[in-house]
C-alpha cells in the first residue's frame, strides 16, 4: 500500500504502533523489519502490501541489522543486550554481555561482527560467534544513530548534531558534518551520501560525504527516527507515529546557508536538539 505524501514522498506502511521505531531494516526479497521498542516486537511488513506479515516479541528492541543468512540482530536499550533472531523460528541467542545504553546496532557482511554504538560516546566491535566484545573507540559525543559503509568505516550522528566517521580498525575520528539537528537516524547509500533524520523538524537530510554539505532530501515526515536505503537508492523511514515512509526522486534544497527558505518556509541551519534515548509519541 502506497498513499502519496508529496513529490517522491509515500507512505509504504501505516498502522506500526506509537512509538514504534527504534529501528529499521531492509531484506533483498521487499520487506522491512521494524522495531517496536514498546510492545518489544519485530515487525516483518511486506513493502508491496503495507501488510504486517508477522511480529517477533523480544523485549525493549530499539535498533535492528540483517545478514544474509537469515538472521536479524538487535539491541535490547535499558537491559542493554545484543540478541541475535533466527528469523526462520525465531530462535532468540545473547551475542554479548551489558553494554550501557546499546543505541542502534549495525552488521559486517559475514554476519559475525556486529558494532554497535552505546549513547555514552562509545563504538564496540562484538564477536556474534564467540560473545567477545573489543571497544573500537570511546569518548565521543552521546551518540544516536549508526550505519556501515561496507569499506572498514562506521558513520555515527551524536547529540551535538554531528555525522562523524569512524574507521573501524583503528578508531580513528573525522567530523563530517554539524547542524543536523537530533538526528537519531543515519544511513549510507554507497554513492558518496549519507542520509539522517531530524527529529523535531521532521526532515530527511543528505549529506554529501566528500565535503560536508547537507541538503534537504524530504520534509512532513512527522518524528523521523530510523531509515534504511534499499538497492535502488529509495530511502524508508519510520516515525514515531506508525509511519514507514518511502522517499524516491525527492526534491533537493541546499541548507548550506544559516537560513534558507523553501516553499515559504524557513529552514534553520542551526536546528535543536534534544537528548532522548527512546522514541516518544
Amino acid at each position: 500500500m502506497e498513499i502519496s505524501g508529496g513529490s517522491g514522498l509515500t507512505k509504504a506502511v501505516i498502522g506500526l504502533g506509537n512509538a514504534s521505531t527504534g529501528g529499521v531494516a531492509l531484506d533483498e526479497a521487499g520487506y522491512a523489519y521494524v522495531t517496536n521498542f514498546h510492545s518489544g516486537a519485530i515487525h516483518k511488513v511486506h513493502l508491496a502490501s503495507g501488510e504486517i506479515i508477522e511480529s517477533t516479541i523480544v523485549g525493549q528492541v530499539n535498533s535492528v541489522a540483517l545478514d544474509r543468512r537469515g538472521s536479524a540482530f538487535v539491541t535490547d536499550l535499558y537491559n542493554g543486550m545484543v540478541y541475535r533472531v533466527r528469523l526462520s523460528t525465531g530462535q532468540i541467542t545473547v551475542g554479548a554481555g551489558y553494554i550501557e545504553y546499546p543505541v542502534d546496532i549495525g552488521v559486517d557482511v559475514t554476519g559475525r561482527i556486529v558494532y554497535v554504538i552505546s549513547a555514552l560516546g562509545r563504538v564496540y566491535r562484538v564477536n556474534m560467534v564467540s560473545g567477545i566484545r573489543t571497544e573500537v573507540v570511546s569518548g565521543l559525543p552521546d551518540l544516536l544513530g549508526l550505519a556501515l559503509d561496507g569499506q572498514g568505516n562506521a558513520y555515527v550522528t551524536s547529540i551535538e548534531g554531528q555525522l562523524l566517521r569512524v574507521g573501524l580498525a583503528t578508531g580513528e575520528v573525522t567530523k563530517i558534518a554539524a547542524g543536523l539537528g537530533d538526528a537519531y537516524g543515519v544511513a549510507v547509500d554507497g554513492q558518496g551520501n549519507a542520509y539522517t533524520s531530524a527529529f523535531t523538524e521532521g526532515l530527511l537530510i543528505r549529506v554529501d560525504l566528500t565535503n560536508g554539505n547537507l541538503t534537504e532530501a524530504a520534509s512532513g515526515l512527522g518524528n523521523p527516527f530510523a531509515l534504511a536505503i534499499d538497492r535502488t537508492g529509495s530511502t524508508y523511514v519510520a516515525n514515531t507515529h506508525g509511519v514507514l515512509w518511502k522517499i524516491k526522486n525527492a526534491d533537493t534544497v541546499a541548507l548550506g546557508c544559516r537560513s534558507c527558505t523553501r516553499a515559504g518556509t524557513q529552514i534553520n541551519n542551526q536546528m535543536s536538539w534534544s537528548h532522548r534515548l527512546t522514541p516518544g509519541p
